[in-house]
C-alpha cells in the first residue's frame, strides 16, 4: 500500500497547493453559493481521481477500503498541524475562512 501512501500525499500536495495560490477565489464569504459549489465539486473530483487508480491497480471489494484509507492518512496528519499555523501557510486567506477551511478538509 505505499503507492496509495505516495498518491494521497501528491493529492494533498496539489490540493494545498491550490489554495495557497487561488484560495481566496474558493473561500469568498460574501458569496455562499461560490462556496457550497467549490465543496460540492470536491466529490467527483475526488472521484475522477481515485476511482482509475482503482482499476489501474485492479483493486476490488474490501482492498478498496484499506487503499482509502491510505490515500486519505497523510493528507490528515500533515492538515492536522497545518490548520495550527493557517496564518502562515495560507497568506492569501483571511483567518476568518480557517473554520470553512478546516470543514472543506472534511
Amino acid at each position: 500500500m505505499p503507492f496509495f501512501l505516495c498518491f494521497g500525499f501528491a493529492i494533498w500536495l496539489v490540493a494545498s497547493s491550490l489554495f495557497r495560490l487561488m484560495g481566496n477565489y474558493f473561500f469568498i464569504l460574501e458569496k455562499p453559493l461560490f462556496m457550497i459549489a467549490a465543496f460540492i465539486l470536491a466529490i467527483p473530483l475526488i472521484l475522477i481521481a481515485i476511482i482509475p487508480i482503482y482499476s489501474l491497480k485492479k483493486i476490488k471489494g474490501t482492498e478498496r477500503l484499506l487503499a482509502a484509507i491510505c490515500i486519505v492518512l497523510p493528507g490528515m496528519l500533515i492538515d492536522a498541524v497545518v490548520l495550527l499555523v493557517f496564518d502562515n501557510i495560507f497568506l492569501n486567506l483571511s483567518a476568518d475562512v480557517d473554520r470553512y477551511f478546516a470543514s472543506w478538509l472534511l
